[in-house]
């Protein structure tokens, strides 16, 4: 897959254990965590930049799915960690940047852990080490400085970065598969929601999915040896993640698609190359040669199989040479319909307020089917209906063309664009102001 990229003058620390498992608190919450005799690794996630933030995509689109595999979920989210860490979301969803000894903590908005506003500072802190004893892990004054003992040998810090990363940081410390689930879904969510408004004529700037992204108070330095690095000083992978996430579909050198035959996200080299992979575009290929073939065989008539008397007095070998030609003609006709432009002006409407999205578009098909693609993964096609989309889901919206029309070889693509415009103004001039998005 063509997803190789590397932000190659960051760098940062992060920690992986070479094996997780799952475990259940009291309450039936699943958790993951470093197995017992596991061992630490310190890695620089930038140096696999390309690899985690597409393995967190694909984890992110299997558990947007429909019909959800919990076998093949919870095997992706042991790998994922195996090969990244853990996301550090103790210090990545709440405002206080300095957790340890604190009486409460204040949740950023839209935490993924939960809709409350303030915590007591250690009933969330043993959110993440429901499975430790008194002697594991604690906190102790010393010198007048406040230190973390663990019953182990993994890195500290002592003041160089909060004091909540030597919890982080500590084999006690697990996560519920569902907060990273739900980060996962909300970067594949996001991907979605660029894609298909990269695909629409904006007229104004739009934030998407406003308020997801959360960092705070993230410092670096710049450092030098054999090259000049960038030396970020992050609390969590999940920071790590939304920042190498950012860089990438904001820089002009990288082209973040959707490859159309498997729909796993990868980096294309223009906005024109659809796979992701030769692989896919042969069986793409394949797949349309089937077709071809298929609608070729089922509009032969009985004229082009059967031959009166007086044909079969003639050679056979002019018969096949008929039969060749006719195939031909229809083969030409096939690729005549696949190669022509059919544009036209459609109409999405909300069937509980009766408001409608009318635009024109050069390609109706496409259109139809990144509605189809928005509704299946509750990605608002459109950023006027994105309020409404918000309060009444994707299922009550419906896509109606309302008429389509054919380029013709004589006129460029801004004449049709013209054209579809003048069209797409006389629909809208039947409707009133209030009813319109």
């Amino acid at each position: 897959m063509k997803n190789n990229f590397q932000l190659s003058n960051f760098k940062t620390e992060w920690i992986k254990y070479s094996e997780y498992e799952l475990k259940n608190d009291n309450d039936g919450n699943t958790y993951i965590i470093p197995a017992k005799n596991s061992t630490y690794t310190i890695y620089n996630p930038f140096e696999v930049s390309d690899k985690l933030l597409f393995d967190l995509i694909e984890l992110g689109d299997e558990a947007l799915k429909e019909y959800i595999n919990k076998e093949l979920i919870l095997e992706k989210i042991i790998l994922f960690a195996k090969n990244y860490g853990l996301l550090g979301l103790v210090s990545s969803n709440v405002y206080n940047r300095n957790i340890v000894g604190e009486e409460t903590v204040l949740f950023t908005e839209n935490s993924i852990l939960t809709k409350e506003k303030l915590m007591d500072a250690k009933d969330y802190i043993n959110l993440f080490l429901p499975f430790t004893q008194e002697e594991d892990i604690y906190t102790r004054n010393f010198d007048e400085h406040l230190t973390i003992f663990k019953a182990e040998d993994s890195p500290k810090f002592y003041g160089k970065r909060p004091l909540i990363l030597d919890v982080v940081f500590s084999k006690f410390y697990s996560e519920q598969i569902n907060w990273i689930l739900e980060f996962s879904k909300m970067i594949s969510n996001h991907v979605n929601q660029l894609l298909i408004y990269r695909d629409v004529n904006l007229t104004e700037p739009v934030t998407i999915m406003a308020g997801k992204f959360k960092a705070q108070k993230i410092s670096f330095t710049i450092s030098m040896f054999e090259k000049t690095e960038i030396n970020w000083e992050f609390d969590s992978l999940q920071s790590i993640i939304e920042t190498i996430y950012a860089f990438v579909v904001t820089n002009e050198k990288f082209i973040v698609n959707r490859c159309e035959y498997c729909n796993k996200v990868f980096i294309a080299k223009s906005e024109r190359e659809k796979y992701c992979s030769p692989s896919c575009r042969n069986c793409t290929n394949v797949i349309k040669s089937r077709n071809k073939k298929k609608l070729i065989k089922d509009n032969k008539s009985v004229e082009d199989v059967s031959f009166s008397q007086e044909k079969c007095n003639k050679s056979r070998g002019e018969d096949i040479m008929k039969l060749n030609k006719k195939g031909k003609r229809k083969e030409a006709m096939y690729e005549y319909k696949e190669r022509t432009t059919t544009g036209g002006v459609y109409k999405i409407t909300n069937t509980v307020n009766n408001k409608n999205l009318i635009r024109s578009e050069i390609d109706l098909r496409g259109m139809k089917n990144r509605f189809n693609f928005s509704m299946s993964t509750n990605s608002c096609i459109n950023p006027k209906m994105q309020k409404d989309w918000n309060e009444f889901g994707s299922k009550v919206y419906v896509f109606e063309v309302l008429e389509e029309i054919e380029m013709k070889d004589d006129i460029t693509i801004l004449e049709f664009k013209k054209q579809l415009k003048d069209l797409e103004d006389k629909y809208i001039s039947q409707f009133d102001d209030k009813d319109l998005y």
